[in-house]
């Protein structure tokens, strides 16, 4: 009986237990799958972190290896100096740059998750400045118009309460573009007469063999009609009338370039090497005696001579934006035969 007079039957006393075991169980289970649900979102956040951190890296990796690059043609035009190893001297940037941008990145994302971040076991606090070195990045090359920046993976970890993520990054390799740089090899051997801007000749169609498409029917102003527009740098993306640079396993990499290598002392490869057109004469003073000079770069600065490439209506003259018109072109022999500019005179069409 209860305390209103209620009496309490046997078989009303077991309906009543079922719901005060179910009762206390459901509040047991809510309490277990609030936790349950708060390590999953807690594990999500840890992984989406380390995620971030991936990319940081390869982002940065980009950013700092073109950062490098114009660092690099910057320190020889305006010390005027050449360097001495320009592979070391890029990837002391890029290792530079990508400290300072990956370390940022992670101090943010511990501010934004509460978790506490290492790379290569070094922890991202207000105190850190670096977490690569120079043995977590190499610089390599297999074209004349870019080079790869690859980071090796480095162990990460991601910690926050009961919760922690440890693993390894993947490597990263990215490939950096060095068009649209200035070129250093042309402005400090012409006596700073001549600025030369990195943009890709665009109807080379093969690495295999020479198809430059030099000698290819068509006549523009009495030049041939690809390699006036290879001189003139006719529509590159700056739209600055400044010669185009070619594939040329005989020529200069970049990396030469910025160590003033001649094509004797260059062990770059061949497939990362490259050549550009030399316009104005801006050394005149220098072989006076004989004007007849070579328009490849390394040629002309080495002062080797040419002869003048012919249509049937007269020579072939270089644009007149590059200097004095009127100039006619002068290839040496070995860089007519591989231009396809060796053959008998071209006619008009």
């Amino acid at each position: 009986m209860d305390n209103k007079g209620y009496a309490f039957t046997p078989l009303v006393l077991l309906l009543f237990i079922p719901v005060i075991i179910i009762g206390l169980s459901f509040s047991s289970l809510v309490n277990e799958l609030n936790t349950i649900s708060s390590t999953a979102i807690g594990g999500d956040v840890t992984l989406t972190t380390a995620n971030t951190i991936y990319t940081s890296i390869k982002e940065g990796a980009t950013d700092a290896g073109r950062n490098g690059a114009y660092n690099a043609t910057r320190k020889v035009i305006d010390d005027q100096v050449y360097l001495t190893d320009s592979r070391t001297y890029i990837r002391d940037q890029v290792v530079t740059s990508l400290n300072s941008y990956v370390i940022a990145n992670c101090k943010a994302l511990e501010t934004q998750t509460g978790r506490s971040i290492y790379i290569n076991n070094i922890s991202v606090d207000n105190y850190t400045t670096q977490v690569f070195s120079s043995n977590d990045v190499n610089i390599t090359q297999d074209d004349p118009f870019g080079f790869y920046v690859s980071v090796k993976g480095v162990p990460i970890q991601v910690n926050q309460t009961n919760q922690s993520y440890t693993g390894t990054t993947a490597p990263i390799t990215v490939y950096v573009s060095i068009e649209g740089l200035e070129d250093p090899y042309i402005w400090l051997n012409s006596k700073e007469r001549t600025t030369s801007v990195i943009y890709k000749y665009p109807y080379y169609t093969t690495y295999a063999g020479a198809n430059y498409h030099f000698a290819d029917a068509g006549v523009k102003q009495n030049q041939l009609f690809y390699l006036w527009d290879a001189m003139n740098g006719t529509n590159n993306p700056s739209n600055i009338s400044r010669p185009y640079y070619f594939v040329d396993p005989n020529g200069l990499s970049f990396f030469d370039r910025l160590e003033n290598k001649t094509v004797s002392t260059s062990h770059s490869a061949p497939n990362t090497k490259m050549s550009t057109f030399i316009m104005g004469d801006p050394l005149l003073e220098d072989h006076s005696s004989n004007p007849a000079i070579s328009f490849i770069d390394h040629e002309y600065f080495s002062g080797l001579a040419g002869s003048i490439i012919t249509t049937k209506s007269g020579n072939v003259n270089q644009p007149s934006g590059g200097g004095p018109y009127g100039i006619p072109v002068y290839l040496s022999s070995p860089y007519k035969i591989q231009l396809g500019l060796n053959g008998s005179p071209y006619p008009l069409t």
